[in-house]
């Protein structure tokens, strides 16, 4: 393949990515309406303005309720863009916003331009929006890489194209008093690497802990670090893993887009605390105040009176906010120049925001996460580059077929791991899980070899659980429910499916575990279908059991980690049709988020015909840990 063969076909499939986002949601908005869009979650009805603030470069603050104060439901959440639009009246162009919060029944929408007056005024309708930054972001990254100059016959370009190898300096071994031998050799290698490292973590192998310890190294040595990953809980993890190692991060990115915890961590939290910030808030206050004047006189009259009043103020005023802006902007030039360790999404690296930023090493993780595209920043940005992530866990998420079978779906990582395996070091030993839990995911992902840590090898729920407890709680259950008639099923308007009979009996174990004592902190129930997670929510909320117990689904839960953790297949149906279960990664990921308790609930005739399904069953079978639904207590009461 030509060299740039590759990159023009990324930007295809980009290309094909995009489309099929565009015209999934703007299908759904122009033949829908706003009732039967609101019931798919991408519309709220019926809001109105309660409150307005100012956020950095005097960006607008809108909060948003219903009159009745009522719960706002729907899949709108922070970092989320929006369109709004009067809810009785036509407008020629909505007003299109970011959500900054989500609570329970109030929605905080900042607006990079002054929204027009009838947002304040009336109920509105807030739709879902498609977001192309991300797409235009990872062309542009994809054009750089493919368009540089090539210098000498050997450029960055032709190690990522395979070409040759990545240069690595002499690797000298580390030492760390509770790191074993693969996360030490792995943090020599970082220092060693002068372009390319590759840190591959199963699950629970301490792979986020190895890349905080090698960023701090790199600080302590005097070099400047930018911290990346796909999603923003990702980066948002990284931000308080470094903060609490005594490093200082500054969290880049539109501020609705992190952790609300977070928010002294982000630029504009730290613009905030400048010792400046006060007088340059005064200074925008005037300013608006004064445009705002002008505004009132112009509509008032055409007096000329009037007029040379508006013409002052509005002078005036510009004057006033340009001043403003020019004081803001050097507060953030302050914070950034402090800076020695910068956290950012892959996209948000890839905006003008770093432009003219140097870095000396660029880390990016859950890079498997990626895709191709998107991670090819981390190299425009760093001339090391540390990338980390398992490509035995999920992949990238890619909605367009063509593109997934053009290659879309396979991430930089993964690919480069094929290219220049010499370049990676595998983190093997495991502190996450029971050996049990651990054994069946070594077996059929890792060739056999992944190990547990001592202290992980034999943990159960018994020391966390009241003592003299009756339940069946062991490392590993996985309840067969072949012939009981629970079939899959979707509800109207939702091509999600759900399975009402698992959902009844995940809930019931888990009842029964809080009900043993087990901390509600401490479980979460996990299912591969959105809908099968809405049905578990309910259940959960109607029996009154603590809403501190997580409900979600697998691809929300990757990186995360419970004691015990109740996974629910949902298929079953006389075809044997197992739909993306059969995505084999997404499978790992759910059944290697417990440390003590795993709870599978799987139809075995239903997923009889996939041969990762046979051994899960064998294996369950030949550790003591199937049961059948027919034997199951309490399951002749489910419908």
């Amino acid at each position: 393949m030509a060299p740039d063969a590759h990159f023009d076909r990324l930007l295809r499939l980009l290309d094909l990515e995009r489309d099929e986002e565009r015209q999934r949601l703007d299908a759904l908005l122009s033949t829908l309406s706003p009732e039967e869009r609101a019931a798919r979650g991408i519309t709220l009805l019926d809001l109105v303005c309660v409150d307005e603030s100012w956020g950095l470069g005097g960006r607008a603050r809108l909060d948003f309720e219903r009159e009745d104060r009522s719960p706002l439901g729907a899949r709108i959440d922070q970092g989320d863009l929006v369109d709004l639009r009067p809810r009785r009246a036509d407008v020629t162009a909505p007003a299109r916003g970011l959500v900054l919060r989500r609570a329970r029944t109030r929605l905080t929408v900042t607006f990079d331009r002054p929204p027009p007056p009838w947002v304040r005024e009336g109920r509105l309708l807030v739709d879902l929006r498609p977001n192309d930054v991300t797409f235009t972001r990872a062309r542009q990254n994809v054009l750089t890489i493919r368009d540089e100059a090539v210098s000498r016959g050997d450029s960055r370009r032709a190690m990522l194209l395979g070409e040759r190898p990545p240069h690595e300096g002499r690797v000298i071994a580390a030492e760390h008093p509770r790191f074993n031998a693969e996360q030490r050799e792995a943090l020599g290698r970082i220092a060693a690497a002068e372009e390319l490292f590759l840190l591959h973590g199963p699950p629970g192998t301490g792979k986020t802990t190895v890349l905080v310890e090698a960023i701090v190294r790199e600080v302590s040595a005097g070099r400047r670090v930018l911290v990346l990953a796909p999603s923003n809980a990702a980066v948002d993890l990284l931000v308080e893993r470094t903060a609490a190692a005594g490093l200082s991060p500054v969290r880049m990115g539109h501020p609705a887009r992190a952790a609300e915890r977070l928010y002294d961590l982000t630029l504009e939290g730290r613009v905030e605390a400048h010792p400046n910030r006060d007088a340059v808030r005064d200074l925008f206050d005037d300013a608006f105040e004064l445009l705002g004047y002008a505004r009132k006189q112009r509509s008032r009259g055409r007096s000329g009176q009037r007029f040379a009043n508006a013409r002052e103020a509005g002078g005036e005023g510009r004057q006033m906010l340009s001043e403003a802006r020019a004081r803001e902007r050097q507060m953030v030039r302050e914070v950034m120049d402090r800076a020695r360790v910068v956290c950012a999404t892959c996209s948000t690296a890839a905006g003008d925001d770093l432009d003219g930023e140097r870095f000396d090493v660029a880390f990016c993780d859950e890079a498997t996460q990626a895709s191709e595209p998107v991670t090819l920043v981390a190299f425009l940005r760093a001339p090391r580059v540390v990338l980390a992530g398992d490509h035995r866990q999920l992949p990238p998420t890619v909605l367009s077929r063509a593109a997934q079978e053009g290659g879309l779906g396979v991430s930089l990582f993964e690919r480069l791991v094929a290219t220049h395996p010499k370049a990676r070091t595998m983190l093997r030993e495991q502190h996450r899980m029971h050996e049990t839990l651990m054994r069946f995911a070594s077996e059929q992902m890792y060739d056999g070899e992944l190990r547990a840590h001592p202290d992980a090898a034999t943990h159960t729920l018994d020391d966390r659980l009241a003592k003299g407890h009756a339940l069946d709680a062991g490392p590993l259950v996985l309840v067969d429910t072949a012939g009981r008639g629970w079939d899959e099923s979707r509800a109207p308007n939702d091509d999600s499916t759900r399975n009402e009979g698992e959902a009844e009996l995940v809930v019931r174990h888990l009842a029964s575990l809080l009900d043993a004592g087990l901390d509600p902190r401490e479980v979460a129930v996990i299912t591969p279908y959105a809908a099968q997670a809405t049905a578990i929510r309910d259940r959960v909320a109607a029996r009154g059991l603590s809403p501190d117990v997580e409900v979600d689904t697998v691809d929300a839960f990757q990186g995360r980690e419970k004691d015990a953790v109740l996974v629910s297949t949902v298929r079953s149906n006389a075809e044997g049709q197992v739909g993306f279960l059969r995505d084999l990664r997404r499978m790992n990921v759910a059944l290697t988020r417990a440390r003590r308790h795993l709870f599978v609930v799987a139809d075995g005739a239903t997923l009889a015909s996939e041969p990762y399904f046979q051994a899960l069953f064998a294996y369950a079978e030949a550790a003591g840990a199937y049961r059948s639904a027919w034997a199951w207590p309490g399951a002749d009461d489910i419908a």
